[in-house]
């Protein structure tokens, strides 16, 4: 959950940035952007974790599960976004970017076990 609030928190400062030099259109597109990638974030570490404590076969179906909703989720959002909603495509993909680096950051600060 930490990684998903931190790409969340991302997403927004990444919007707050967008409005204060290219407008309120941009500023949506961006905070869109990121909140996809934060979206799915969320749906795989859901799929994911799901099964608990079980067998590595199991586990293994959970993973490839979480990917393939993940990705599901980015491509379907990201052409709601695009060809539905018609928002700016570069601030949602640096929203998208952004948020991105969220991921990364939320990995390094992990305590390793």
């Amino acid at each position: 959950m930490r990684v998903v609030a931190l790409q969340g928190a991302c997403a927004c400062a990444v919007a707050l940035l967008f409005l204060a030099l290219r407008g309120a259109a941009a500023a949506l597109a961006a905070l869109a952007g990121g909140l996809i990638i934060a979206i799915g974030s969320a749906l795989f570490g859901w799929r994911m974790f799901l099964p608990g404590i079980a067998p590595a076969s199991q586990l293994r179906r959970a993973l490839y599960a979480g990917e393939a909703l993940k990705w599901f989720w980015l491509v379907l959002a990201t052409w709601c976004a695009l060809a539905r909603l018609q928002l700016q495509p570069l601030p949602l993909l640096v929203g998208m970017v952004v948020a991105l680096f969220g991921y990364m950051f939320g990995m390094v600060g992990m305590k390793r076990g």
